[in-house]
């Protein structure tokens, strides 16, 4: 009974050091990432951040079709400009938490026409009849 206590403590013990190291190497990455985020010429720094994160990951989802309703209008360097220009009118923040503001950078996306709704196949016979 005793080998298997001693193997589980060196298996538990080697885990130990992967989770060490593995924590380790996440710190030394955050920093990282905490000293590039600081140094951006933008404030506050980390929302410009996690809304453009926001902004490209559902640009990216609705041009992959994860929204069937929904197409792309503009491409993503287009986006960033309307981004950057409507920076100090779009008041993102973290305030409300991590949904808010999806919702706040969803509505402006499609206020913006980023996004739009697909057209339905009756509204494309119509124009293609009024042609």
């Amino acid at each position: 009974m005793s080998i298997k206590i001693d193997s589980l403590d060196v298996m538990k013990a080697e885990m130990d050091i992967q989770e060490r190291t593995r924590m380790l190497d996440t710190y030394n990455e955050i920093e990282e990432i905490v000293d590039r985020i600081t140094k951006l010429s933008v404030f506050p720094s980390l929302v410009w951040v996690w809304a453009w994160d926001v902004t490209r990951d559902l640009y990216k989802n609705i041009q992959e079709g994860a929204e069937e309703e929904y197409c792309v209008c503009e491409d993503i360097e287009d986006v960033w400009q309307m981004f950057w220009e409507d920076a100090d009118k779009n008041g993102f923040t973290l305030e409300y938490g991590a949904e808010a503001l999806y919702e706040h950078v969803r509505d402006w996306m499609i206020d913006r026409h980023i996004i739009d709704e697909v057209p339905e196949d009756d509204e494309e016979e119509e124009v293609d009849e009024n042609e």
